[in-house]
């Protein structure tokens, strides 16, 4: 088995329909469910929590485009602990050096949020 992509690109939309989309971290928790973390004033956690339709591509921009729904989840630290330790493994740089502190503290003050993906059936 090869090793996982680096880079999930997150297409999301507005309300009137207008996709937008990033690259980001993320934590595959089985085939079809997705995690990453975000600020919550971000524009993809504020057009998440609008309307949750979101497009995945995993690995690179041309990747086959998956349709999802994407939702905020609260209140579970154990999924939060998780993703970093995941990312702890998975991005051994910049999490351990300093982006794994400042995505805990985030989540912790609640400025951050983490997301959860599912992925349509293909």
């Amino acid at each position: 088995m090869g090793r996982e992509p680096t880079y999930l690109y997150l297409t999301t939309y507005s309300t009137a329909g207008r996709p937008g989309t990033v690259p980001v971290w993320f934590m595959r928790a089985s085939g079809d469910v997705l995690y990453f973390t975000t600020r919550r004033d971000s524009l993809k956690a504020r057009r998440i929590g609008a309307n949750g339709r979101v497009t995945v591509r995993i690995g690179a921009k041309d990747a086959p485009a998956r349709e999802g729904h994407a939702e905020w989840v609260d209140e579970r630290p154990d999924l939060e602990q998780a993703v970093l330790v995941h990312y702890g493994r998975k991005y051994w740089l910049m999490v351990p050096l300093w982006m794994g502190r400042y995505i805990r503290k985030g989540l912790a003050a609640k400025t951050s949020v983490l997301v959860r993906v599912t992925l349509a059936s293909q």
